[in-house]
C-alpha cells in the first residue's frame, strides 16, 4: 500500500503504477530490474515497451526527494527478495514417504486400487 505523498509524486507514480500492473496480471513473480527502470523517466510518464534509457532527474524539492530515495528502497527490498527467492527454489527438495500406515503407499495404492475396481459395473468385471 502506497502513501497518499508517493502516490502524488511524478517521479514515484510510474513505478507504483507498473508494480500494481504487474500485480493485478499476475506477472509480478517475473519482473527483472530492467522491467522497472523502464519504467522510471524524466517526465514521470510510464515508457513505451521498447527499451529506453533511464533518465533520472535531480531532486527540485524534498517530497521527490523522498519519493526517490522511498522507490529506491523498494527495489533494493525486491531485488534481496528476488534473490533469497531464487536462491530457495535452486535448493533441494527433500520429502519423507511412509510405506505403510494411514498416510502410506500402501494405503494409497489400496485406494487407488478400490477406485479402479469400482468404476465398471460388477457385470462387466472379469
Amino acid at each position: 500500500m502506497a502513501s497518499q505523498k508517493l502516490l502524488a509524486s511524478p517521479v514515484a507514480r510510474p513505478l507504483i503504477n507498473a508494480l500494481d500492473y504487474a500485480q493485478r496480471t499476475n506477472t509480478i513473480g517475473s519482473l527483472r530490474a530492467d522491467d522497472v527502470s523502464r519504467t522510471i523517466v524524466g517526465t514521470g510518464a510510464v515508457a513505451s515497451p521498447s527499451p529506453q534509457p533511464v533518465i533520472i532527474q535531480t531532486p527540485t524539492d524534498n517530497v521527490a526527494s523522498a519519493a526517490l530515495a522511498q522507490s529506491a528502497a523498494v527495489l533494493s527490498r525486491y531485488e534481496r527478495t528476488m534473490s533469497q527467492l531464487s536462491k530457495r527454489l535452486n535448493e533441494p527438495f527433500v520429502t519423507v514417504n511412509t510405506v505403510t500406515g494411514d498416510t502410506g503407499i500402501k494405503q494409497a495404492q489400496d485406494e487407488y486400487d478400490t477406485l479402479m475396481r469400482n468404476k465398471s459395473p460388477k457385470s462387466k468385471r472379469k
